[in-house]
C-alpha cells in the first residue's frame, strides 16, 4: 500500500512539474534602447569672428529682418524698412529670446537712434546687438513690447528659423 501511494505521489509530482514547465513563459529578453541622434541638430560653436546667416523675415511688409550674425560675445540682427518710415529702437521693451526659453539683453544699436529720437529710413540697414544666442537654439523671437512708451506698431518676428542657416 505504501508502495502504491509513493508511486502516486511521484506520478503527481512529475505531472505537476511537467505542467509547470510547459506553461512557464520564455525568459524575458532585455532590450536596451539604441542611442538616438538628433537629426538636423543645431549644435554649433561660435567663434570670436561673427558667423552670419541671410534671412528674409518681414513684419507687415514694412520691416525686414535680413541677416543674423553671431559671435561668441554678441548677436547682430540686421534690419531695414521697405517703406519710408521714422524709426527708433526701444532700449527697454525689446525682447530677444530663443526657442529654449532664454532671453538675451539688448546691448546697442547702429544706424538708428534710441527712442524717442526717430530717424527717417527707407532701405537703409540698421543693426541691433544682443548678447550671444545659444549655439543650440533652433529659432528666435524679436519682439517690441506693445506697451512700450514709444511703440506705435511694435515689431513682432516670431520663430525665425536658424536650422536651415548656412553660416558664413
Amino acid at each position: 500500500m505504501i508502495d502504491n501511494s509513493v508511486k502516486q505521489y511521484i506520478l503527481i509530482f512529475v505531472c505537476i512539474s511537467g505542467l509547470l514547465n510547459s506553461c512557464s513563459t520564455e525568459p524575458i529578453k532585455e532590450i536596451t534602447p539604441e542611442k538616438i541622434e538628433k537629426v538636423g541638430s543645431t549644435k554649433r560653436a561660435w567663434n570670436p569672428a561673427p558667423q552670419c546667416c541671410n534671412l528674409h523675415s518681414e513684419f507687415l511688409g514694412v520691416v525686414v529682418l535680413s541677416k543674423v550674425c553671431v559671435s561668441d560675445t554678441e548677436t547682430q540682427l540686421e534690419l531695414y524698412t521697405k517703406e519710408s518710415k521714422k524709426v527708433c529702437v526701444l532700449k527697454e521693451g525689446m525682447v530677444f529670446r530663443d526657442d529654449l526659453g532664454t532671453s538675451y539683453s539688448f546691448l546697442k544699436s547702429e544706424g538708428v537712434g534710441l527712442c524717442p529720437k526717430r530717424t527717417q529710413m527707407k532701405n537703409i540697414p540698421f543693426t541691433l546687438y544682443f548678447q550671444s544666442i545659444s549655439s543650440e537654439a533652433g529659432s528666435f523671437d524679436l519682439i517690441e513690447d506693445k506697451n512700450a512708451k514709444h511703440a506705435h506698431k511694435p515689431w513682432v518676428f516670431e520663430k525665425v528659423d536658424l536650422t536651415q542657416c548656412v553660416w558664413k
